[in-house]
Formats: C-alpha cells, structure tokens, sequence
C-alpha cells in the first residue's frame, strides 16, 4: 500500500500540472522565446522586446528553469544545451505544440459541461474554419510526426510507388518517402480548409513535381485510380465505428494488388484504461471531436479484418502511436 504521504505528493503533482503548462503557454504567446531565439539573454532585453514586467518575467522563467527547458547564469537566460523543444529555429521545436495546446485547453475548461449536457467538441475550427487554429494545429502535427516520418521510410521501401495521402496534414509523410525514394509519387488529400496549408508545406519540399496535393472529404469519394500505398496516419481516431468501417472499405478498394495500406493512431487496451496517452485523448476527444473515437487494439484489428485486410501491428514506431501495416 503506497503510504498517504505519498499519495499526497502525487496528487498535488498531477493537480497541479496546469500551473508550468500555463506559464509555458504564456511565454509562448508574449514571444519570450522568440526573443530569446533570437540572441537575446539578458532579462532587461527580453522584457523591453516582450513589453513586459522583468521581475515578473523572471519568476516565470525561473520556473521553466526548474524543469531544465532553459539554463540561467545570472540574469541571462538561454535555451538548455540538450533542450530543442522551445527553441523555435530547432526542428523538433514544440512552439506550434505550445499555440495548438493553448486552443485546446480553452475548450477543456468546459469538459463538465459537454459531460453533463452529453454534447461535444468539433473539429471545424482546426481543420479550416479558423485559419490561426488550423495552422496553429498543422503545425503541431507536423513535428510531432517527424521521428514517426523517419521511421516508415527507413522500414519500408516506397521506391516506384503510387501513393494516397488521406488526411495527410502538412504532408510531413509523404514529404519524407519523396525525398527518401526519387521515382515515388502520389497525391496529398485533405479538406479544403487544410489543403491550402498542405501546399504550403510541399512547396517548401523539393517533390513537387511528383507529389501533388488535391482538396476533398474523402467520407464523400477519394481521387481516382489504384495505389501501391494509402496512408491514414492520426486518422482513425477521427471517425464513428461505422464510418471507419466505410472508410476501410473503400481504402481496400484503392489498393493495387499487393498494395499497404499504413494506419496510425493512439489505441487503447481492452479494459480501456490505458496506456497513458490515449486514455487522456479519449477525453480529449469529447472537448474536440463530436465524430471521435479512440478504439481498443481489438477494435481496430477486428475493424481491419472485417474490412478484408490482413496485418501486422509495429509498436516500436516512435511517440504514443502504433502502425498497422495491413494488405
């Protein structure tokens, strides 16, 4: 039995999370670590680049001192040396992480509301319909899904292939196979809203003469012809049993012959319980998503069966997410 003391200190530990998440969120939002992003270390300097209080400033920084995001040597405050996460120039850099989370935290303020009225989030506003959301939310998505990027193309061989991107987001996957193979080629699908930002995405990529992208909902019909490859990466999720049925089956109908289909999401045990990470999105679904669902292993196994695939699931995929890689 864990004695009480301890249970104390792990509950005041996850109630208050919030108050680090907040203070983040808050410099991200003055622009603290831009400034600091862009040379300047001294506490005057970045609270007159800020237009901000630097006393007050600096016990905000502190704090994020204290969870090794920054380093501090006097008043001069700098990004860790092993800490890429808020420096905004850096790959891996969460800043569009930090704007998204801060859209998404203002809907869980109203989590006991949508409980008790048995009403729920949409997606609307991040897939279109406020374009500082979407972006905002594309680029979330996009580092995040960069090691799991990295790791379908160096475990799969794309060279020749066709390719269908559904939802493809920032294109971060299909960005990746084009580099990686140079006679792969496709099409990025995604809402007319999101679209507009996924050309953006591949017109910074040197594919675009392969890779193209093209706007619809693919609940009403997907482009035309056969691919070697359909990917549904961090889509799943998004979509009612009976609808991901649909889906499945008309994903199968695209596949050449022989062809993969790649699927993605956050998947939960039986018991629905855990892991971690989609137990607390399964929630999250509720505050974003009216249509969303997280579903058990077995649900997406038997989902994929039914659909006529046969699979193989891969957990060592980097992040929270496990593949199926189904034909």
């Amino acid at each position: 039995m864990t004695p009480v003391p301890a249970q104390v200190a792990k509950f005041r530990s996850l109630i208050n999370g919030y108050k680090i998440s907040q203070i983040i969120m808050s410099l991200e939002k003055l622009g603290v670590f831009n400034a600091i992003g862009d040379g300047l270390t001294d506490i005057n300097e970045i609270a007159a680049r800020t237009g901000v209080n630097a006393g007050r400033l600096s016990l905000l920084l502190n704090a994020v001192v204290h969870y090794e995001l920054l380093s501090k040597n006097g008043d001069s405050y700098k990004f860790s040396n092993d800490a890429a996460v808020l420096n905004p120039s850096h790959p891996a850099s969460q800043n569009g992480y930090i704007r998204f989370s801060e859209n998404v935290r203002d809907k869980w303020v109203g989590l006991k509301d949508l409980v008790t009225e048995e009403v729920t989030g949409d997606l609307g506003k991040v897939t279109g319909g406020n374009i500082e959301e979407t972006r905002n939310f594309i680029s979330a998505m996009h580092v995040n899904a960069l090691p799991q990027s990295k790791y379908i193309v160096e475990n799969y061989d794309f060279q020749g292939r066709r390719v269908l991107d559904l939802g493809a987001g920032s294109g971060v996957f299909s960005i990746a196979i084009g580099h990686k193979y140079d006679s792969s080629y496709g099409l990025l699908f995604d809402l007319p809203g999101v679209a507009e930002i996924t050309k953006e995405y591949l017109a910074e990529s040197d594919i675009g003469d392969r890779f193209s992208v093209v706007a619809g909902d693919y609940h009403k019909g997907t482009p035309e012809g056969q691919f070697d490859d359909i990917l549904l990466f961090a889509v799943a999720h998004q979509e009612t049993p009976s609808d991901l049925e649909s889906l499945l089956l008309s994903t199968k109908s695209k596949l050449k012959p022989g062809g993969r289909l790649f699927l993605t999401s956050f998947f939960l045990e039986d018991n629905k319980t855990g892991p971690t990470f989609p137990a607390l999105f399964a929630v999250e679904m509720i505050v974003m998503h009216v249509s969303g669902s997280v579903y058990t292993f077995s649900e997406i196994e038997n989902a994929l069966s039914n659909a006529g695939f046969s699979f193989e699931r891969v957990d060592a995929i980097p992040g929270p997410a496990t593949l199926y890689v189904a034909s």
